[in-house]
């Protein structure tokens, strides 16, 4: 069974308040598309790292968003002086970690900002801010990953087996199932 995935890269906007509605905006925009992962380039809700005070918000905002749409968000920040991930699943609490790894149907897996793995099963994610967290050139060898950048770093690139999707320099998402 396929799953639907969207990835998102956009340019952050100036404040907090203005990149949740914008992020909101593209989820209803393709709410039809029955999402199971929103993945979201890394540093979407400020340049810079966010305060204990933002977490709330944040944290209320992807909250109601994954339960209403029924779907897992994932995304990166700086926080607390380090970049980690957030991911969010519907009706569950906000996790704040460094690496991840979920166990999907069958024997699929994703794995996200963790060491590449190649195999078939596997999809391998990196959620990059406006640095590279891991050179791409060795990912070409992989047989599944995604490679998520804001629009600025222009190297966002998605392979699935033989097929490859590349984000570019400008603001999109990229659909996908896997």
């Amino acid at each position: 069974m396929s799953l639907n995935y969207l990835a998102l890269q956009f340019n952050t906007l100036d404040t907090l308040e203005d990149n949740l509605e914008f992020i909101e905006g593209i989820m209803d925009f393709v709410y039809h598309k029955k999402l199971s992962f929103f993945l979201i380039n890394g540093n979407p809700f400020k340049n810079g790292s966010i305060s204990d005070e933002d977490i709330e918000q944040i944290s209320d905002f992807l909250s109601a968003i994954s339960d209403y749409n029924n779907c897992t968000i994932i995304t990166a920040q700086m926080y607390n002086k380090r970049y980690q991930l957030f991911i969010q699943k519907p009706y569950e609490e906000l996790e704040i970690v460094t690496t991840y790894s979920f166990k999907l149907t069958g024997e699929k897996k994703i794995i996200i900002n963790s060491n590449p793995e190649n195999n078939k099963n596997i999809l391998n994610i990196f959620i990059n801010p406006y640095f590279e967290i891991i050179n791409q050139n060795n990912l070409i060898n992989l047989e599944n990953y995604l490679y998520l950048t804001p629009p600025s770093l222009g190297k966002t690139k998605i392979k699935l087996g033989d097929k490859t999707w590349i984000g570019g320099n400008s603001e999109g998402y990229l659909y996908f199932s896997w």
